[in-house]
């Protein structure tokens, strides 16, 4: 192994060093924040359940009906059935966009605390007051909402970039095999190319938090800081994608060996929400350290290390603004 990776593995060991500190050994706040976001989750996905499950039971047999009497199209009954299964439907989105949306907003919120106490505490705050860091969202989370929904778009321009790639292959392979490899193999690449531009759109939703920018200013200056750092953010996004994918495969494995056992279902659904909500907490700990990193690399750790010493809140454009009395 070269100089140059060994540098590069030495620091990605180094980050993932620091965010445990920060997220399990430094304080017991960001501990507090997961474990409230674990729980507030976990009664959006139950709410939503058993919301969902009488209209969606409703819904089936409806269809059900409709599918084995086979009324004449243009019929009253048939016309009435149909509106019935319309009205059932778009209550069922209304109830899943109305879940989405708060469980969304409350992601946003979570992941916002969880970059400002990371900030605070990689700054030398270790204790923090529960007033000034709900403050402190308050008063920030419109610059990480503008910018989470820039790299909203540019998820969903990948998105669609890579459906028009794939549809063709689709269409041209006839083999079953062959195709299920080729597109395994077009998989990992485009997900591997995805992780990779993506750093930039994470580390400017932890600048947009912790600086006066969001949007294309956010994602401009994420652009500028990840110079020379590329390949390390890349290595944070691989890990936590691994550990993703690792434990949603594994859900999927249980969830087809159960699929008779509801109440079962539902359990493994819950386990793995809140695996992928607590790797979601300690990701934004890890990019939020590796931000800090990236300012090194620019020099800018030492406006931060000349105030260091001022009020916190004179560090404004670099991390939260957080009382020095704090206790």
């Amino acid at each position: 192994m070269s100089s140059y990776n060994m540098i590069i593995l030495a620091g990605f060991v180094e980050t993932l060093r620091e965010t445990y500190e920060i997220f399990v050994k430094k304080g017991k706040l960001i501990p507090s924040i997961t474990l409230l976001f674990l729980f507030l989750s976990s009664i959006f996905f139950l709410s939503n359940v058993f919301a969902i499950k009488p209209l969606l039971s409703d819904f089936i047999l409806k269809f059900t009906v409709l599918m084995v009497t086979s009324p004449t199209p243009g019929t009253p009954a048939f016309t009435d059935d149909i509106l019935s299964l319309k009205e059932d439907l778009g209550t069922l989105a209304g109830i899943e966009w109305i879940f989405i949306v708060a469980n969304s907003l409350a992601s946003l919120f979570f992941s916002t605390a969880t970059i400002i106490t990371s900030a605070a505490i990689y700054g030398g705050k270790e204790t923090l007051h529960i007033k000034d860091l709900l403050s402190t969202v308050g008063q920030t989370w419109r610059r990480p909402f503008v910018t989470l929904f820039y790299t909203t778009l540019l998820d969903l321009g990948y998105i669609f970039f890579v459906f028009t790639f794939k549809l063709p292959l689709v269409l041209v392979f006839d083999h079953e095999r062959a195709f299920s490899l080729f597109s395994t193999m077009v998989s990992m690449i485009i997900s591997i190319f995805y992780l990779y531009i993506s750093v930039v759109w994470t580390l400017a939703i932890v600048i947009s938090v912790l600086e006066e920018k969001s949007g294309i200013k956010a994602l401009g200056k994420a652009a500028e800081l990840v110079k020379g750092m590329k390949i390390k953010g890349f290595c944070i996004k691989l890990l936590f994608g691994i550990l993703f994918y690792i434990v949603f495969e594994l859900t999927m494995k249980t969830l087809n060996k159960q699929y008779n056992s509801l109440s079962f279902g539902i359990v493994i659904a819950l386990l793995f929400l809140n695996i992928a909500c607590l790797v979601k907490m300690f990701s934004w700990t890890a990019y939020t350290v590796f931000y800090y990193e990236c300012k090194k690399t620019h020099g800018e750790d030492e406006v931060f290390e000349m105030e260091e010493s001022e009020k916190y809140t004179k560090i404004a454009s670099h991390t939260p603004p957080i009382n020095e009395d704090i206790p």
